[in-house]
């Protein structure tokens, strides 16, 4: 646990030491920098890690609102600063994912290359964030929790007894950090700038994902000037939290064979 004060308030981090390859994991909507843990304690030892909890999330500050996706990804950057990361690969999930592309996009020299799991360049539209801004604001987060469970994970992990943790901690998220951050993703569409992401990437989906369905996914991937794409069979919206195993062996993969 480390913090770092912003313009906005603090920021909470967490950061390995390595000499091996430098990872920036970016988390989803609603969850903090603890859905990274199972894949990070597989990565081989020596390689570097940097997360993050966004502005409302987890421990850091609730910023004020009328922030943007841009300035979430300045946050990844200052975070990268601030940990003496010059270049790295950065690793997305859901909203983490657009945020990725936005850092590909504002600082490509900082980009080694960049794992966008289950996000697009445009994830729904601006009536249905706005919808469910109004129903968090008009029912809570406990209420809205249990829609999005089902959206999230695939059968199998929704039938273990750790699903109830991850409702628990998207019921617990804060209010005004959680629907400023689907005001952020509900102006955003850069789907028209995806040929200037020029980075290796490798693309990740899953068979039971209802936010990003895999035929989002795969757009992505075939927009994309040099992407891999993987689906996985069993999991939902979040592979590294569902099957961390299969998760890390398609990263690590990814990233050996990119960086030899």
């Amino acid at each position: 646990m480390e913090a770092l004060t912003t313009n906005w308030g603090v920021m909470n981090l967490e950061r390995s030491q390595g000499t091996g390859p430098a990872l920036v994991f970016v988390n989803s909507l609603g969850t903090d920098l603890r859905m990274w843990d199972d894949v990070i304690s597989r990565l081989p030892h020596d390689w570097a890690t940097l997360r993050m909890d966004k502005r409302g999330h987890g421990l850091s500050s609730t910023a004020p609102e009328g922030y943007t996706i841009p300035d979430l990804a300045n946050d990844v950057i200052a975070a990268m600063d601030h940990a003496g990361i010059e270049r790295a690969i950065i690793v997305g999930c859901s909203i983490g994912g657009l945020i990725a592309q936005h850092i590909a996009l504002i600082a490509p020299a900082r980009v080694v290359s960049l794992v966008l799991s289950n996000t697009s360049s445009v994830l729904g539209t601006a009536e249905a964030w706005q919808d469910r801004i109004d129903a968090i604001r008009a029912n809570g987060m406990a209420d809205m929790a249990d829609k999005i469970l089902p959206r999230w994970f695939g059968p199998d992990f929704l039938a273990r007894p750790e699903a109830t943790l991850w409702r628990t901690m998207l019921a617990h998220c804060d209010v005004d950090g959680y629907t400023a951050t689907c005001d952020a993703i509900a102006g955003t569409d850069i789907t028209e700038r995806m040929q200037d992401i020029t980075q290796p990437a490798l693309v990740i989906g899953g068979a039971y994902d209802l936010a990003t369905p895999p035929n989002v996914v795969r757009a992505l991937a075939e927009i994309l000037p040099a992407s891999d794409l993987i689906i996985f069979e069993t999991t939902g919206h979040l592979p590294a939290v569902e099957a961390p195993e299969a998760f890390t062996a398609a990263l690590t993969g990814f990233v050996e064979r990119t960086q030899s």
